[in-house]
């Protein structure tokens, strides 16, 4: 079947003639680096006196005559792509900020360009929607091609720095005359200095971020739209009229066409349909949330008991959702009993009720020194946290690991419970969702199993690696290192970390010695959050070697978060926009979009619950020889990838990244806050759900 799909790229001309750049060996004034492999070959013709291998950088002021630079005659075509991108960022920057707009570069350094929104006078803050422009040359067309991405929005406060005074501690960054600054930069260097010392605070206002809103008492709600694509694709299309379908645009950039790029056919392919298949015990599916119950766990978990732990004032709250886990809340939610395919078990007398809100561990130390727990029963504790996870008080916040890290010591798996997001829709129709999802959990906890891929066992090790960033201590941690069986079977993991630098080759190393052991294979797959380099990689090599594992290794780097720069719609899906799961797009030399949801058919009804998520991106590389040849290896990977997002334990609705990297993550959120290691006889099991 034809397919009608829209990346949202623009096609653009490159110019015919040549152009005149202005060059210099030094700096001198305003100008430009421009690192030596972006330096044209000729440009002897105009230093005939220098000699390309001894420079690092040159000067340039691009078009603009300056005195102290030379013209040099620039042509436009694959050898100078790289300049003349960065001469396009160039003129997109000077093009918006002379319409008085704000510019900055975002985070992979393109030009990210900010539209104030139509601002509500009774508002603190005002509102502006960021779009990012990418340049690239003949990744998916034949021409030039510019990626217009929709980034959401920002606030920024209508108080000027200069009028706060108890909450300044919370500032990170600000806006000053079309300029963005981090507000707690380190200022070491001249131009840092100079810069910091012409910042007018009375004319700087605060970029709004959560810690500034809190302190400020300041409601932001998070908007979340039922359909993202539709959103994305709505903003673009009105920035594109609005900017970029004008001349004074096409001038700097001479778009061909005022449309977005279709997705040529050749390079769009889907997972078999069989990749979508779960096995339960009673059957196959791949609706966990339509199927879970009627068609039972895969694997029940041994014989469980629960108990809760919570406040005194959260006694009532307690009451009834234990009636609710224990009998169900109608229909859609049977019990958690039902759920996990074994009789509800829960001890009223191990509860641990505590008074000192503010610090809550010696009683329940106390009373876990008290409770006789009995050796044939799995115990999963319920914590009523007081707390929510984005509390300001960073000592509140923490006191939901040390209750995790004291039951984990005990050998007892916990489910957190948020009191006042819980509390406020313990009788509302969408609790039987939650409940569902925390019932979902706790069997993965207790070790039960609740569905398996179906597909064919493969002597193939698969490890995951993941990380997670500590805004509060600006700290990265290793997330840790998963190993799994083809079919998603969880073997172990080993967590890593490093306060200075992250030796994520070593990790890796360390990680495939001990899961080899465990899991003979005929072939390796790393799953890695970043971009791995030839650096991590050598020794990840020189390890394998020592093995004697003369067997093939994939790397497939995959974006953790949703690709939001470059993503593709389907034009004729009822204008929902979102094309089928299992939809994967090249987008390059081995790099893919592939789209994970629950869209499995093209019927008009898809319901908004099950959200929009955008495709994950895939890169896949390999150091064995020969080893990406054969295209249906290729496939194969990716739609390794595609099944391993069905595996997610916590949720019942379709993940669009897999638990390779979703897991690892999680593991490493949570462990920094740990005083101590975590237990080797926890690294089996998935308490961290």
């Amino acid at each position: 079947m034809k397919q009608d799909y829209s990346f949202n790229i623009l096609n653009f001309k490159l110019p015919k003639q040549p152009l005149t750049f202005y060059f210099s060996i030094e700096e001198i004034g305003e100008c430009h680096p421009v690192y030596k492999t972006k330096i044209p070959k000729d440009i002897n013709n105009t230093f005939p006196n220098i000699e390309l291998k001894n420079v690092l950088n040159m000067y340039t002021t691009f078009d603009i005559p300056t005195e102290g630079f030379k013209p040099h005659s620039i042509e436009v075509n694959k050898f100078n792509e790289r300049l003349y991108k960065q001469y396009l960022k160039f003129k997109l920057k000077q093009h918006f900020v002379s319409k008085g707009l704000v510019v900055v570069k975002n985070f992979v350094g393109d030009q990210q360009v900010w539209l104030p929104a139509k601002n509500d006078k009774n508002l603190p803050y005002n509102q502006y929607y960021k779009f990012s422009l990418k340049i690239q040359f003949n990744k998916v067309s034949k021409y030039p091609e510019l990626v217009v991405s929709y980034d959401g929005g920002t606030k920024a406060l209508k108080t000027p720095i200069s009028n706060i005074v108890n909450e300044i501690a919370y500032i990170k960054k600000a806006i000053c005359n079309q300029k963005v600054f981090n507000y707690k930069m380190t200022v070491e260097s001249d131009a840092q200095h100079e810069f910091w010392n012409s910042i007018n605070f009375e004319e700087s206002y605060p970029i709004l971020n959560r810690q500034l809103a809190n302190a400020l008492n300041i409601e932001v709600k998070a908007i979340k739209p039922p359909n993202k694509y539709k959103t994305f694709m709505e903003y673009i299309n009105g920035f594109a009229k609005s900017q970029l379908f004008k001349d004074d645009f096409k001038a700097i950039v001479p778009l061909i066409a005022e449309k977005w790029v279709k997705v040529p056919e050749h390079r769009i392919d889907y997972v078999h349909p069989e990749m979508n298949l779960l096995q339960y015990r009673n059957g196959y599916g791949r609706m966990p949330q339509m199927e879970m119950v009627s068609k039972k766990c895969l694997q029940r978990p041994k014989r469980y008991q629960i108990f809760y732990i919570f406040h005194e004032s959260h006694k009532d709250f307690v009451t009834t959702l234990h009636n609710q886990l224990q009998s169900g809340t109608g229909k859609y939610y049977p019990g958690l009993g039902t759920f996990l395919d074994m009789p509800f078990h829960s001890e009223s007398k191990n509860a641990i009720c505590y008074t000192n809100i503010e610090n809550p561990l010696p009683t329940i130390k106390q009373r876990l020194e008290e409770i006789p727990f009995d050796e044939n029963f799995s115990y999963a504790a319920i914590y009523i946290s007081p707390y929510a996870k984005n509390d300001t008080n960073v000592a509140n916040r923490k006191i939901y690991y040390k209750v995790k890290e004291e039951l984990l010591k005990n050998n007892i798996i916990s489910q957190a419970i948020d009191y006042e997001k819980m509390a406020d829709k313990l009788n509302d129709t969408t609790q039987q969702y939650t409940l569902s999802n925390i019932s979902l959990a706790l069997l993965a906890k207790l070790q039960g199993i609740p569905w398996k891929l179906k597909t064919p066992d493969k002597k193939e090790l698969i490890i995951g690696i993941g990380a997670f960033k500590n805004v509060d201590e600006g700290i990265n941690y290793i997330g840790s290192a998963f190993s799994f069986q083809n079919n998603g079977t969880f073997n172990r993991f080993e967590y890593f970390k490093d306060y200075q630098t992250v030796d994520l080759a070593g990790s890796i190393t360390k990680a495939i010695r001990a899961f080899y052991a465990i899991s003979h294979s005929d072939k390796v797959v790393i799953h890695f959050y970043k971009e791995m380099s030839f650096e991590d990689l050598k020794p990840i090599l020189k390890a394998m070697d020592k093995l004697n594992l003369e067997v093939p290794l994939y790397i497939l780097n995959i974006n953790k978060t949703d690709s939001e720069d470059l993503i593709a719609i389907d034009n004729d899906w009822h204008g929902n926009l979102m094309p089928k799961s299992g939809t994967f797009i090249r987008i390059g030399n081995n790099q893919y979009l592939l789209f994970n949801n629950s869209r499995h058919t093209n019927d008009k009804f898809f319901n908004d619950r099950e959200g929009y998520p955008f495709p994950i991106k895939i890169g896949i590389s390999s150091p064995t020889e020969g080893a990406l040849d054969d295209n249906i290896v290729i496939k194969g990977l990716i739609e390794q990838v595609y099944q391993f997002s069905r595996l997610y334990w916590k949720s019942l609705k379709q993940q669009n990244t897999p638990i390779t990297i979703k897991y690892p993550e999680m593991v490493a959120q949570i462990a920094p806050n740990f005083d101590g290691n975590i237990p080797e006889d926890t690294k089996d099991k998935l308490w961290f759900l």
